[in-house]
Protein backbone atom coordinates (compact mmCIF):
# COMPACT_ATOMS: atom_id res chain seq x y z
CA UNK A 1 0.00 0.00 0.00
CA UNK A 2 1.45 3.79 -0.67
CA UNK A 3 0.28 6.42 1.81
CA UNK A 4 -0.09 9.90 0.37
CA UNK A 5 0.00 12.34 3.03
CA UNK A 6 -0.90 15.77 1.48
CA UNK A 7 -2.83 19.05 2.30
CA UNK A 8 -2.40 22.44 2.79
CA UNK A 9 1.27 24.12 4.31
CA UNK A 10 2.00 23.81 8.37
CA UNK A 11 -0.68 21.35 8.85
CA UNK A 12 1.16 18.18 9.78
CA UNK A 13 2.06 16.70 7.03
CA UNK A 14 5.69 15.97 7.45
CA UNK A 15 4.85 14.52 11.33
CA UNK A 16 2.20 12.21 9.74
CA UNK A 17 4.61 11.16 7.28
CA UNK A 18 7.16 10.23 9.53
CA UNK A 19 4.58 8.45 11.78
CA UNK A 20 3.37 6.24 9.00
CA UNK A 21 6.56 5.38 7.93
CA UNK A 22 7.81 4.36 10.55
CA UNK A 23 5.07 2.21 11.77
CA UNK A 24 5.32 0.72 8.31
CA UNK A 25 9.20 0.44 7.94
CA UNK A 26 8.62 2.22 4.80
CA UNK A 27 10.82 5.05 3.06
CA UNK A 28 9.23 8.46 2.36
CA UNK A 29 9.20 10.08 -0.84
CA UNK A 30 9.16 14.15 -1.25
CA UNK A 31 5.94 15.41 -3.14
CA UNK A 32 7.02 19.12 -2.64
CA UNK A 33 7.97 20.80 -5.76
CA UNK A 34 10.37 22.93 -4.12
CA UNK A 35 12.27 20.27 -1.56
CA UNK A 36 13.80 18.49 -4.41
CA UNK A 37 16.37 21.59 -5.05
CA UNK A 38 19.61 21.22 -2.92
CA UNK A 39 20.14 23.92 -0.56
CA UNK A 40 16.77 25.58 -0.24
CA UNK A 41 15.94 24.10 3.20
CA UNK A 42 15.13 26.74 5.40
CA UNK A 43 12.08 28.53 2.96
CA UNK A 44 11.13 25.37 1.72
CA UNK A 45 10.76 23.90 5.48
CA UNK A 46 13.10 21.10 4.43
CA UNK A 47 13.75 18.48 7.90
CA UNK A 48 17.16 18.03 6.98
CA UNK A 49 16.74 15.46 10.47
CA UNK A 50 14.54 13.06 8.27
CA UNK A 51 16.65 13.22 5.59
CA UNK A 52 19.42 11.85 7.27
CA UNK A 53 17.49 9.63 10.14
CA UNK A 54 15.36 7.97 7.78
CA UNK A 55 15.21 6.45 4.62
CA UNK A 56 14.05 9.40 2.12
CA UNK A 57 13.70 9.70 -1.97
CA UNK A 58 13.67 12.76 -4.29
CA UNK A 59 14.95 15.35 -1.45
CA UNK A 60 18.01 17.34 -3.03
CA UNK A 61 18.38 16.14 -5.95
CA UNK A 62 18.77 19.07 -8.64
CA UNK A 63 20.44 22.87 -7.92
CA UNK A 64 17.75 25.78 -8.02
CA UNK A 65 19.38 26.53 -11.72
CA UNK A 66 18.96 23.61 -13.18
CA UNK A 67 15.26 23.43 -12.71
CA UNK A 68 12.75 20.57 -12.24
CA UNK A 69 9.51 19.68 -14.15
CA UNK A 70 6.47 17.61 -13.42
CA UNK A 71 6.99 15.67 -16.47
CA UNK A 72 10.29 14.71 -14.62
CA UNK A 73 9.25 13.92 -11.19
CA UNK A 74 6.40 11.67 -12.48
CA UNK A 75 9.05 9.38 -14.06
CA UNK A 76 11.48 8.90 -11.18
CA UNK A 77 8.34 8.81 -8.65
CA UNK A 78 6.75 5.92 -10.61
CA UNK A 79 9.96 4.23 -10.84
CA UNK A 80 10.09 4.26 -6.62
CA UNK A 81 6.76 3.35 -6.84
CA UNK A 82 6.73 0.42 -9.54
CA UNK A 83 9.93 -0.61 -7.14
CA UNK A 84 7.93 -0.91 -4.27
CA UNK A 85 4.99 -2.74 -5.22
CA UNK A 86 7.35 -5.22 -7.51
CA UNK A 87 8.66 -5.89 -3.36
CA UNK A 88 5.20 -6.31 -1.91
CA UNK A 89 6.11 -3.61 0.30
CA UNK A 90 5.47 0.23 1.67
CA UNK A 91 5.37 3.40 0.27
CA UNK A 92 5.01 7.18 1.86
CA UNK A 93 4.86 10.09 -0.26
CA UNK A 94 4.47 13.23 1.64
CA UNK A 95 4.10 16.97 -0.32
CA UNK A 96 1.68 19.83 -0.73
CA UNK A 97 2.01 19.32 -4.29
CA UNK A 98 -1.32 18.47 -5.55
CA UNK A 99 -0.30 18.23 -9.22
CA UNK A 100 3.17 16.19 -8.62
CA UNK A 101 0.77 13.50 -6.83
CA UNK A 102 -1.94 13.84 -9.39
CA UNK A 103 0.05 13.38 -12.43
CA UNK A 104 2.09 10.66 -10.69
CA UNK A 105 -0.76 8.50 -8.84
CA UNK A 106 -3.21 9.18 -12.09
CA UNK A 107 -3.10 7.87 -15.91
CA UNK A 108 -1.78 11.69 -16.64
CA UNK A 109 0.06 11.77 -19.81
CA UNK A 110 2.47 14.12 -20.89
CA UNK A 111 2.56 15.21 -24.56
CA UNK A 112 5.37 13.75 -26.47
CA UNK A 113 8.36 14.97 -29.20
CA UNK A 114 8.78 18.14 -26.40
CA UNK A 115 11.50 20.52 -28.12
CA UNK A 116 13.21 23.91 -26.99
CA UNK A 117 11.81 26.75 -27.59
CA UNK A 118 12.82 30.39 -27.34
CA UNK A 119 10.65 32.08 -24.85
CA UNK A 120 12.64 35.30 -25.18
CA UNK A 121 9.73 37.14 -26.65
CA UNK A 122 7.11 36.47 -24.58
CA UNK A 123 9.39 37.35 -21.33
CA UNK A 124 9.61 40.52 -22.50
CA UNK A 125 6.08 41.38 -22.95
CA UNK A 126 3.44 43.17 -20.97
CA UNK A 127 0.43 41.29 -18.73
CA UNK A 128 -1.94 42.10 -21.19
CA UNK A 129 0.15 41.63 -24.28
CA UNK A 130 0.91 38.35 -23.24
CA UNK A 131 -2.56 37.07 -22.18
CA UNK A 132 -3.32 38.12 -25.87
CA UNK A 133 -1.09 35.93 -27.09
CA UNK A 134 -2.02 32.85 -25.20
CA UNK A 135 -5.81 33.71 -26.34
CA UNK A 136 -4.95 33.41 -29.91
CA UNK A 137 -3.23 30.08 -29.56
CA UNK A 138 -5.47 28.05 -26.67
CA UNK A 139 -8.12 30.51 -26.04
CA UNK A 140 -9.98 27.93 -22.86
CA UNK A 141 -6.32 28.00 -21.18
CA UNK A 142 -6.25 32.08 -21.48
CA UNK A 143 -10.01 32.16 -19.90
CA UNK A 144 -8.84 30.04 -16.79
CA UNK A 145 -5.52 31.82 -16.17
CA UNK A 146 -5.51 35.17 -14.82
CA UNK A 147 -3.42 37.83 -16.61
CA UNK A 148 -1.35 38.48 -13.75
CA UNK A 149 -0.12 35.19 -13.07
CA UNK A 150 2.41 35.58 -15.44
CA UNK A 151 4.16 31.93 -14.58
CA UNK A 152 0.93 30.12 -16.30
CA UNK A 153 0.39 32.43 -19.07
CA UNK A 154 3.88 31.33 -19.95
CA UNK A 155 3.91 27.93 -19.56
CA UNK A 156 0.64 27.45 -20.99
CA UNK A 157 2.33 29.22 -24.04
CA UNK A 158 5.61 27.31 -24.25
CA UNK A 159 3.18 23.86 -23.80
CA UNK A 160 1.83 25.18 -27.10
CA UNK A 161 5.02 25.64 -28.64
CA UNK A 162 7.04 22.59 -27.60
CA UNK A 163 4.01 20.11 -28.52
CA UNK A 164 1.82 21.57 -30.71
CA UNK A 165 -0.82 20.41 -28.33
CA UNK A 166 -3.13 23.00 -26.40
CA UNK A 167 -2.54 23.31 -22.40
CA UNK A 168 -6.09 22.92 -22.21
CA UNK A 169 -6.70 19.82 -24.90
CA UNK A 170 -3.39 18.10 -22.80
CA UNK A 171 -6.10 18.22 -19.63
CA UNK A 172 -9.03 16.90 -21.27
CA UNK A 173 -7.61 13.67 -22.51
CA UNK A 174 -5.79 12.66 -18.95
CA UNK A 175 -7.63 9.59 -17.27
CA UNK A 176 -8.86 9.79 -13.76
CA UNK A 177 -8.25 6.16 -12.82
CA UNK A 178 -5.61 5.52 -9.89
CA UNK A 179 -2.77 3.63 -11.33
CA UNK A 180 -1.54 2.55 -8.11
CA UNK A 181 -3.00 1.22 -4.59
CA UNK A 182 -2.97 4.59 -2.68
CA UNK A 183 -4.77 6.07 0.10
CA UNK A 184 -4.32 9.95 0.44
CA UNK A 185 -4.80 11.37 3.91
CA UNK A 186 -4.80 14.98 4.73
CA UNK A 187 -6.00 16.77 8.24
CA UNK A 188 -8.35 19.32 8.08
CA UNK A 189 -6.92 21.95 10.28
CA UNK A 190 -9.07 24.45 11.16
CA UNK A 191 -8.25 27.83 9.21
CA UNK A 192 -7.48 30.70 12.05
CA UNK A 193 -5.35 27.45 13.59
CA UNK A 194 -3.79 27.22 10.17
CA UNK A 195 -3.21 30.98 9.53
CA UNK A 196 -1.26 31.25 12.95
CA UNK A 197 0.59 28.46 12.69
CA UNK A 198 1.70 29.89 8.30
CA UNK A 199 2.75 33.22 10.14
CA UNK A 200 4.67 32.20 12.94
CA UNK A 201 6.37 29.36 10.76
CA UNK A 202 7.54 32.56 8.39
CA UNK A 203 8.95 34.21 11.40
CA UNK A 204 10.95 30.92 12.70
CA UNK A 205 12.47 30.87 8.61
CA UNK A 206 14.09 34.16 9.49
CA UNK A 207 15.06 33.58 12.70
CA UNK A 208 17.22 30.22 11.48
CA UNK A 209 19.04 32.49 9.25
CA UNK A 210 16.85 32.12 5.95
CA UNK A 211 17.97 35.86 4.30
CA UNK A 212 21.94 34.42 5.01
CA UNK A 213 20.63 31.20 3.10
CA UNK A 214 19.19 33.20 -0.11
CA UNK A 215 22.31 34.89 0.32
CA UNK A 216 24.66 31.88 -0.20
CA UNK A 217 22.69 31.01 -2.97
CA UNK A 218 23.00 34.26 -4.81
CA UNK A 219 26.52 33.60 -4.90
CA UNK A 220 26.52 30.32 -6.97
CA UNK A 221 22.84 30.61 -9.26
CA UNK A 222 21.43 33.84 -10.98
CA UNK A 223 18.53 35.33 -9.62
CA UNK A 224 16.12 34.16 -12.07
CA UNK A 225 16.82 30.45 -11.41
CA UNK A 226 13.59 28.37 -11.58
CA UNK A 227 14.01 27.60 -8.05
CA UNK A 228 13.72 30.88 -6.11
CA UNK A 229 10.35 31.14 -7.63
CA UNK A 230 9.31 29.42 -4.47
CA UNK A 231 7.82 31.52 -2.01
CA UNK A 232 9.77 33.05 0.57
CA UNK A 233 13.03 32.73 -1.72
CA UNK A 234 11.79 35.50 -4.92
CA UNK A 235 10.99 38.51 -1.50
CA UNK A 236 13.92 37.55 -0.01
CA UNK A 237 15.61 38.52 -3.09
CA UNK A 238 13.33 41.64 -3.26
CA UNK A 239 14.58 42.66 -0.07
CA UNK A 240 18.01 42.35 -0.79
CA UNK A 241 17.48 44.67 -3.94
CA UNK A 242 15.89 47.23 -2.08
CA UNK A 243 12.35 46.88 -3.39
CA UNK A 244 10.28 46.35 0.13
CA UNK A 245 11.29 46.77 3.64
CA UNK A 246 12.35 43.80 6.07
CA UNK A 247 8.46 44.34 7.37
CA UNK A 248 7.03 44.77 4.32
CA UNK A 249 8.85 41.44 2.92
CA UNK A 250 7.77 39.21 6.09
CA UNK A 251 4.43 40.12 6.15
CA UNK A 252 4.35 39.54 2.05
CA UNK A 253 5.69 35.87 2.14
CA UNK A 254 3.11 35.34 5.15
CA UNK A 255 0.15 36.85 3.30
CA UNK A 256 1.60 35.02 0.12
CA UNK A 257 1.65 31.61 2.00
CA UNK A 258 -1.91 31.78 3.95
CA UNK A 259 -3.05 32.32 -0.56
CA UNK A 260 -1.29 29.21 -1.61
CA UNK A 261 -2.78 27.22 1.58
CA UNK A 262 -6.16 28.50 0.51
CA UNK A 263 -5.15 27.14 -3.10
CA UNK A 264 -4.27 23.84 -1.65
CA UNK A 265 -7.50 23.26 0.13
CA UNK A 266 -9.08 24.10 -2.89
CA UNK A 267 -6.97 21.54 -5.34
CA UNK A 268 -6.74 18.37 -3.20
CA UNK A 269 -10.61 18.70 -2.18
CA UNK A 270 -11.89 18.92 -5.59
CA UNK A 271 -9.04 17.18 -7.78
CA UNK A 272 -8.38 14.33 -5.68
CA UNK A 273 -10.05 11.87 -3.34
CA UNK A 274 -8.47 12.89 -0.29
CA UNK A 275 -9.71 11.37 3.16
CA UNK A 276 -9.45 14.18 5.80
CA UNK A 277 -8.61 13.59 9.54
CA UNK A 278 -10.13 16.49 12.18
CA UNK A 279 -6.77 16.70 13.72
CA UNK A 280 -3.26 15.06 13.39
CA UNK A 281 -3.67 12.61 16.81
CA UNK A 282 -7.09 11.85 14.94
CA UNK A 283 -5.39 10.50 11.93
CA UNK A 284 -2.24 8.72 13.82
CA UNK A 285 -4.91 6.76 16.06
CA UNK A 286 -7.29 5.85 12.91
CA UNK A 287 -4.41 4.85 10.42
CA UNK A 288 -2.19 3.23 12.90
CA UNK A 289 -5.59 0.84 14.21
CA UNK A 290 -6.55 -0.01 10.80
CA UNK A 291 -2.87 -0.80 9.86
CA UNK A 292 -1.73 -2.64 12.87
CA UNK A 293 -5.50 -4.85 11.78
CA UNK A 294 -4.01 -6.13 8.66
CA UNK A 295 -0.23 -6.87 9.56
Amino acid sequence: MIYGVCGPTASGKTELAIFLATLLNAPIVNADAFQVYKGMDIGTNKDKALIQLMKTHLFDIVTPAQGYTVAQYQIAARQLIEKTIDEQSHLVLVGGSGLYLKATLFDFQFAQHQHEVDMTSYLLMDEITLHSHLASMDEVSALSIHPKNRRRVLRAIEVYLQTGFKKSEQEQLQDKSMQYPVQLVAIDTDRDLLYQRINKRVELMFSQGLIEEVQHLLTMYPKDSRGFEAIGYKEVIEYLDGFISYDGMVEKIQKVSRNYAKRQYTYFRNQLPVRWFSSLDAAKETLSNEINSQL
